[in-house]
């Protein structure tokens, strides 16, 4: 503080002014009560000495009026192309609060509360600035600060809402990377990460309330956002997480947020399937393992991607794509966990209108995204949990695919992939009924039983091209007896049956309604279903229909050996569409295998480590019919050994038992060159 007057003049006495009048003028100085008034007044403010003058040498000790004059001029002037004085106001809006000249909170806070009194100037001319203020470090400072900011933010929207995309990328950046606390001023209090990330949706809250409309801007920012595949886990649980609380907030983006996630799951869960094809089973089962030991040793928040990237540049080219699907794996892993756990406490609390709302979603996203996806492994078993938490949920979900499967307007690859959605899922699910089971089975029937009524008379042998989604829902229903013949068996009493009533029992079962004489005439049409369906399902099949007495296939099995398809041109089984057809060099290299439906079941076993915890009581575990032989291990009733051969699992060691699959059997004639490793219906990943 520098005092600029003071004075040690006697009271009264004034000074002669140079070129004034020579003559004595007589002043009472014993007083001033008679001086005029005008006199009076400015002796006080010039001269008394009470008075100090203060010189600002701290810039932080600007008033806000002060700032606020300084802003309105900057903008005044800078619409006259003067761009010193707003040029300094940016500059001081880059500075981060750790830089050795940046202003103190409280000054940078006069300057966004007189930024935000004169939003109206800040138009398109002043893009540099706006951008400024949108990307200034702001989360980690006081609460009067972001509450002054978050203001300004809706300020801006209103009035110039052509900078709402950089607002809310601004916002939505930070749910994949959270500045540092750190990033404060000293006259700023400490502050947690978790309140960081509360400031953003707090934030983003306050933006949506005041401006309703913005939020259509924020769905298209929300998915370009998203991590990428390749990303860490970590990033993607961040960001989901985080894209979960807006969607608890902002109803009216919950649908497409929930797609967002489940469109970016199915890729990671695709592109695992894809990357799996080369691997040896050995190997796959080794990944699984690997993951299952790093879920015991890892917590939620903590996963490992942290390995330094000289160490993973250090692996060879194998070790390098196993290392990275092994992170693939986990990623995929830890995300189901997540939205297991999301979804959960929504059924648990039962409230109607969001169970409704909720399941309405997820069937939503079956529809448009999983049955749209080409073997999506482990993403559908979302729907295959919640949808046995009740059997209204049963029947939606069977109803849901039954119409996909049998609604002409569907392509036809969604129908097929459909009907093998319907079939897993009754066959697999241990909450679905009876009753249900029965039903389905009844539809699935009554539409094979059309089809071939209305093709059979046209066919000239069996074709999976021409008549693709009937032998789908052959092999659906084919599939669906191997795991549920219990519920088809009509018993007196309606009463479950026992491993002693099938060991005991004498003479034929008495199957629901006539299910066995539909199958038995499909089965032995000009059709021909069991030369077209995977062999791995009709030789089970074969195995277990005739031990239950229910229908013996194995001669057709056996003439079905010696029938090529589309091997010559003019064969009566070598029709594509209607047109004879000549093999090409792929089919040839893959035999038979191009020509038959492919084994392909959905709902086969759940192995991710971690989240496999939310199935353990919704599966039907596979178990052999009381009394049947063991495959490989017995004769048929004409005294000749099984032609069935025991074969591994996709992961290369479980059985049948083991793995509660269909086994990986095929019957094959030895002059054949089908490759029978196909995928199987019990696959790994």
């Amino acid at each position: 503080m520098v005092s600029l007057a003071n004075t040690n003049r006697a009271v009264g006495v004034i000074p002669p002014s140079a070129g004034g009048s020579l003559k004595r003028k007589q002043i009472d100085t014993f007083g001033s009560d008679d001086l005029p008034s005008s006199q009076v007044k400015r002796r006080r403010v010039t001269f008394d000495p009470e008075v100090d003058v203060h010189i600002l040498s701290d810039p932080n000790e600007k008033s806000l009026e002060l700032v606020g004059e300084e802003v309105r001029r900057a903008l005044e002037r800078h619409a006259g192309n003067d761009n010193f004085s707003y040029d300094e106001i940016r500059h001081l809006l880059t500075l981060k609060p750790t830089d050795s000249d940046a202003p103190l909170t409280g000054l940078l806070h006069k300057y966004v509360i007189a930024l935000a009194n004169n939003v109206p100037f800040l138009n398109h001319k002043c893009s540099g600035l706006v951008h400024a203020i949108i990307d200034c470090s702001w989360i980690a400072r006081n609460e009067q600060f972001v509450q002054s900011y978050r203001h300004l933010l809706a300020s801006l929207l209103s009035v110039h809402p052509g900078f709402t995309s950089s607002v809310f990328t601004m916002l939505v950046d930070m749910f994949v990377e959270l500045p540092s606390p750190a990033l404060r001023q000293q006259d700023d209090p400490a502050i947690q990460r978790t309140r960081l990330q509360s400031r953003v949706h707090d934030t983003l809250r306050y933006l949506l309330r005041q401006i309703p409309l913005t939020s259509t801007y924020l769905n298209s920012i929300l998915a370009s956002t998203h991590p990428f595949p390749t990303d860490t886990t970590k990033a993607h649980i961040q960001y989901i997480k985080n894209i979960l609380q807006v969607s608890g907030y902002c109803r009216a983006l919950k649908g497409e947020i929930l797609s967002i996630i489940m469109d970016n799951l199915v890729k990671i869960d695709a592109q695992i399937q894809v990357d799996m094809e080369d691997l040896e089973d050995g190997i796959e089962d080794q990944l699984v393992d690997d993951a299952a030991k790093d879920v015991d040793d890892e917590e939620e928040e903590n996963f490992s991607d942290d390995e330094s990237v000289s160490s993973v540049e250090s692996l060879d080219a194998e070790d390098r794509r196993l290392k990275e699907l092994k992170e693939s794996v986990a990623k995929l892993d830890a995300i189901m966990d997540l939205l297991f756990s999301h979804y959960d406490p929504i059924f648990a609390r039962g409230d109607l209108d969001e169970v409704d709302d909720t399941f309405e979603n997820l069937l939503s996203q079956f529809a448009s995204i999983i049955l749209k996806t080409y073997r999506s492994r482990h993403t559908q078993f979302l729907l295959f949990h919640f949808s046995q938490l009740s059997p209204e949920l049963t029947e939606r979900f069977a109803g849901c695919c039954s119409q996909l499967a049998f609604d002409k307007s569907v392509p036809h690859i969604e129908r097929v992939t459909a009907a093998a959605y319907l079939a897993s899922f009754i066959a697999r699910g241990a909450h679905v009924s009876r009753p249900v089971v029965r039903d389905v089975f009844d539809l699935l029937c009554h539409h094979l039983e059309a089809l071939r009524q209305s093709q059979e008379p046209n066919c000239k042998g069996p074709d999976v091209r021409r008549y693709g989604t009937y032998y789908a829902i052959a092999q659906a229903l084919l599939y669906t007896f191997c795991f549920r013949w219990r519920d088809l068996i009509v018993t007196s009493d309606d009463s479950d049956l026992t491993d002693e009533d099938v060991l005991y029992h004498e003479g034929d079962f008495f199957w629901h309604n006539d299910v066995k004489e539909i199958l038995r005439r499909n089965i032995f049409s000009k059709l021909n279903p069991l030369k077209i369906c995977a062999p791995t399902i009709v030789a089970q099949f074969a195995r277990m229909a005739h031990h239950l007495r229910f229908l013996y296939v194995f001669p057709l099995i056996e003439t079905n050996k010696r029938i090529r398809l589309a091997r010559s041109v003019g064969s009566a089984a070598g029709y594509l569409d209607g047109v004879a057809a000549r093999e090409t060099a792929l089919t040839m290299k893959k035999g038979e295998e191009a020509f038959l439906l492919d084994a392909y079941f959905p709902f086969d076993p759940y192995v991710l480590p971690r989240s496999k915890r939310w199935l353990e009581r919704d599966y039907v575990q596979w178990k052999p019919i009381p009394g049947m032989e063991p495959v490989g291990g017995g004769e048929d009733e004409d005294g000749e050994e099984d032609t069935e051969e025991e074969d591994e699992g996709d992961d290369g060691h479980e059985s049948e038992s083991e793995k509660g699959g269909v086994v990986r059997t095929g019957v094959v004639d030895e002059d054949d060159d089908v490759d029978d490793d196909d995928d199987g219906s019990d696959a790994s990943f």
